[in-house]
């Protein structure tokens, strides 16, 4: 079976203490070629030097974009869309991992399903930026426009078509947190096909601090998604 080709997407902002496991993850992919654009939003710790300094394998085609000052996350992912020029794309970031397989697999199922815009999975969820204590399976329900009005249930690593994103309209950096959840409603208001894959091909860290659960951020994370929902019923 000839797979299409795909792009992971990496907005990077101080990542010092995920880079080289992110990379060292990346580069354990069996998916025999893929790209990776690695845009740097202006860091100031040394993530940056320890990306310059990995070594990835033969078969991974690095496109680093380094930003002169601080962007939003959205806008960051368009970049990166961009300037990826494959047929599919999926963001991961640098605290979270796809295991060796997850691209493979996800791949192969663009291959089998091609009339298909996004594709999301079930992940595990860890406690520890190590990923290596499991506490959770996110095992979201199968799609439906009303389904996805009540809950975001394409993250953490969803692969896009990559197309159809860009004649969607790309993601919203008016929106800081939820412009992900904005995309998608967006998307499935428009008409385009989702999926669900049963596998688990990653973990996710439930990052204290991170934009998704900070607990400080969570007001504007709320009337951020009340605004979207309100948009796309």
């Amino acid at each position: 079976m000839n797979l299409p080709t795909v792009t992971i997407l990496c907005s990077s902002y101080n990542s010092s203490r995920w880079i080289e496991g992110y990379c060292r993850s990346v580069n354990a992919q069996l998916l025999k070629s893929f790209k990776l654009v690695f845009v740097d939003a202006a860091s100031t710790d040394d993530s940056l030097r320890k990306f310059r300094a990995f070594s990835f394998r033969e078969g991974i085609e690095v496109t680093l974009i380094e930003c002169k000052s601080i962007i939003p996350i959205y806008q960051a992912w368009n970049m990166a869309i961009e300037a990826s020029a494959t047929d599919y794309c999926m963001n991961i970031n640098t605290d979270d991992r796809v295991y060796p397989a997850g691209l493979l697999s996800m791949m192969t199922y663009a291959a089998a399903f091609p009339d298909i815009d996004i594709f999301y999975s079930r992940c595990f969820v860890v406690a520890d930026p190590d990923h290596r204590k499991i506490v959770n399976l996110f095992d979201w329900p199968e799609y439906s426009h009303e389904m996805l009005l009540k809950m975001c249930i394409c993250g953490p690593f969803p692969l896009l078509k990559r197309a159809s994103v860009i004649e969607a309209g790309m993601f919203d950096p008016q929106y800081t947190i939820a412009g992900d959840y904005d995309l998608w409603l967006r998307m499935s208001k428009l008409g385009y096909r989702f999926r669900k894959v049963p596998e688990a091909i990653g973990s996710f860290y439930f990052n204290p601090v991170g934009r998704c659960v900070d607990k400080s951020l969570e007001p504007e994370k709320l009337g951020q998604e009340a605004a979207i929902k309100d948009k796309y019923q």
